[in-house]
């Protein structure tokens, strides 16, 4: 997904969803959707699914659109809420069209009935996002996210808003944080501090509390967390001067406190080890200066020492970023906007060297699965390399989250989330109830 204003003031989402994609989902128990669905009676969010048979009853619960048809064209959409409200949308595109961008992206001129189905949901998710443009429609359907530019720059044109489970996910529990709500589950609200509590000790279960330079990680990962929301808020409220000032903003800082935790894990280090070199400076897990320190940890515990060597590019591409931000001139920015005559997209970039799109690649970057740039953000035009900072953001957390996470299990931790599930107390019940429903990363 492209950067687009679906934020902004928006106070009401409406939501569509297409059902096979969540009854294939449900039937594994899969915790992505199951969590969207309790958001189903939300005062804040306005679904409707597509028409299918289902033996799920969180699906059933979603009421179903009904296409009217006559001499077999439809001329409107029905939706019969619980309360007995009847909403109707004029239709207004003929089957041949839909017929004809059906052969275009299923690349036959014999279609299945089951392919036209989905080209008509399509179809009707341009009619709910005539007047609303911060309607979503989720789906797994790749055929379906692969062309959703194509279908804005084509027919039936227009925002669409096609977003798999995942990137609905995220993007639901941003809309409701912009809107001042943490939620752990549909009308289960938690203040800010206690939601990013929650998340942070869930993403590193062994951390325990107690040392004081472990603490201090926590609390830059906390922070951490609460600025990658901020990142991703300015990715969905649009292009501009501004959301690209507050993405800059809040990515600075998203670096200095990674770089941080980093620091934090090698002090801790040089005195788990009883390395104990006096000045701090020498203390690091960057490779590039401070490889007497590193020969040491390989000295005293090499399983610590593979674990640092195993992220090595990662580490080696934050203090890259580190030493721009802090240090030198700062990073580069460029508003971006592609049009052709197939798709039309527009993103808030920073410009990276080519060394630092190397070891985005080494950390084990790959094209995107639906997007234009890649699945960490990269983005390559006329011999510059940008880079969309939330994706890259996203999947930077993902792998500093991993790597804490092992690294304090080789420092000794146990794990505090298994020990605390064995309490029936209330913040346990808490925990457990976040880490089943809650939306986002």
């Amino acid at each position: 997904m492209d950067g687009r204003p679906l934020l902004g003031d928006t106070k009401k989402v409406g939501v569509l969803l297409d059902s096979k994609t969540f009854d294939d989902l449900l039937s594994p128990g899969d915790r992505l959707s199951i969590a969207i669905l309790r958001h189903c009676d939300s005062d804040y969010l306005k679904f409707v699914r597509t028409p299918l048979e289902t033996a799920h009853s969180e699906l059933k619960k979603v009421v179903e659109y009904k296409p009217q048809i006559e001499n077999s064209e439809i001329k409107w959409v029905e939706i019969k809420r619980s309360e007995g409200f009847l909403e109707k949308r004029g239709f207004g595109y003929k089957m041949k069209d839909i017929k004809s961008i059906a052969k275009t992206i299923f690349h036959t001129n014999n279609i299945y009935q089951s392919e036209l189905d989905r080209m008509i949901t399509v179809f009707i998710q341009a009619i709910f996002n005539r007047f609303e443009k911060s309607n979503i429609y989720i789906t797994n359907d790749k055929v379906l996210l692969k062309n959703r530019l194509w279908f804005e720059s084509h027919v039936p044109g227009g925002p669409l808003n096609i977003m798999s489970v995942e990137e609905a996910s995220i993007f639901l529990d941003l809309f409701f944080k912009k809107n001042g709500n943490y939620y752990a589950s549909c009308r289960y609200s938690l203040n800010k501090g206690y939601w990013y509590l929650l998340s942070m000790r869930l993403k590193i279960p062994h951390y325990n509390a107690g040392d004081p330079m472990i603490d201090a990680l926590a609390y830059r990962l906390y922070f951490a967390l609460i600025a990658l929301d901020e990142i991703g808020i300015q990715f969905y409220s649009g292009v501009s001067n501004d959301t690209m000032d507050n993405t800059l903003y809040h990515f600075n800082y998203l670096i200095s406190l990674i770089t941080g935790i980093f620091d934090n894990l090698a002090l801790k280090t040089n005195c788990y080890l009883s390395i104990n070199f006096p000045d701090p400076r020498k203390v690091s897990l960057s490779n590039k200066s401070r490889s007497e320190f590193l020969k040491e940890v390989r000295n005293k515990n090499p399983n610590i020492r593979n674990h640092i060597s195993s992220c090595v590019n990662f580490i080696k591409l934050i203090y890259f970023f580190r030493e721009l931000v802090i240090h030198r001139e700062g990073l580069g920015t460029a508003s971006f906007e592609y049009k052709n005559k197939d798709i039309e997209w527009k993103a808030n970039f920073i410009k990276i060297s080519q060394k630092m799109g190397d070891c985005i690649r080494d950390c084990g970057d790959r094209n995107g699965d639906f997007d234009q740039f890649t699945k960490w953000g990269v983005y390559k035009s006329h011999g510059q390399i940008f880079l969309e900072p939330f994706h890259f953001s996203i999947n930077a957390m993902t792998m500093l989250i991993k790597f804490v996470d092992k690294y304090l299990e080789l420092l000794g931790y146990s794990s505090f989330i298994e020990n605390q599930k064995k309490k029936r107390d209330e913040f346990t019940r808490t925990l457990t109830f976040f880490e089943k429903y809650h939306l986002g990363l």
